[in-house]
């Protein structure tokens, strides 16, 4: 119970989104709830006045819009469910973080997936925490990434890992060296080891297309087993990215479909389980 009311099904999905994914705009949870931004707002709205979510506004953001957290008192109620239920609680229940992958290809899939959703759907997404738990249970704990999430389209599926460049750190680094300062680091633990990983694709979204130009050339001089697929945030902002926007360093300048990407020859589709 919460202010003398039951939280509704959607509510309770609106507490555990928040919970295990970081703060989120109503915008988000309209996607996430797949309702109309005017019912994620009611929603928000009773969720905060009985001090089951904070929200604050950045002094940057000209939209002035609010962003919303779990509070202490949310997680504790959720933390209360999930026991009673029987289910396990995730680790660092309500201190997860928003991270960019979640704006680039979470939210954009499970948007296509609500418009679709007899033809396509993100079956399943981990967040950074979660994903590397999946990577550690597959002896692939020196891998770092952001994400990993399932994608079906059309009776297909692609398991996937996402890296998101950094880009550039720091203000020290010379103009000439932007455009590939921070790369190495992308894939840095593939190199370690030229791992086989138990995925359709590793995604990495660059910064901007030099630099996934660069990131390319450096892919063909010197070629991982891992299936690697590069696009842009540029490209993710003007397309969904199910759309043709991903480029394999063996297929030249064709952008590719997440369904076409070629699959690496050491892998079938029962390696991908």
């Amino acid at each position: 119970m919460a202010g003398g009311r039951e939280l509704s099904p959607r509510r309770w999905r609106i507490l555990s989104f928040l919970a295990l994914h970081g703060r989120a705009t109503t915008s988000d949870i309209a996607v996430v709830a797949g309702v109309p931004r005017l019912t994620a707002h009611r929603d928000l709205t009773w969720l905060h006045t009985v001090g089951l979510v904070g929200r604050e506004r950045s002094a940057e953001d000209r939209a002035h819009a609010w962003w919303y957290r779990i509070t202490g008192e949310g997680t504790e109620l959720l933390h209360r469910g999930l026991v009673l239920s029987g289910q396990s609680v995730p680790m660092r229940l309500g201190q997860r973080d928003w991270g960019a992958a979640h704006y680039l290809l979470f939210l954009p899939l499970l948007a296509v997936s609500r418009q679709d959703p007899a033809r396509c759907g993100l079956f399943q997404w981990l967040t950074t925490l979660d994903t590397s738990v999946w990577l550690r249970e597959r002896g692939l704990a020196h891998l770092r990434a952001d994400g990993y999430g399932v994608w079906l389209e059309d009776s297909q599926c692609l398991r996937f890992l996402v890296h998101v460049d950094p880009g550039p750190v720091g203000d020290a680094i010379a103009e000439r060296e932007r455009p590939t300062a921070g790369l190495g680091g992308v894939l840095a633990g593939y190199r370690r080891t030229d791992p086989v990983v138990p995925v359709g694709a590793v995604l990495v979204i660059i910064r901007d297309a030099v630099r996934e130009a660069n990131l390319l050339a450096d892919l063909e001089s010197r070629p991982l087993r891992a299936p690697i697929a590069v696009t842009t945030v540029d490209l993710l902002h003007r397309n969904w990215p199910h759309e043709q926007v991903w480029r394999a360093p063996s297929t030249g300048a064709t952008r590719h479909r997440l369904l076409d990407l070629p699959l690496p020859s050491e892998l079938s589709p029962d390696d991908l389980q």
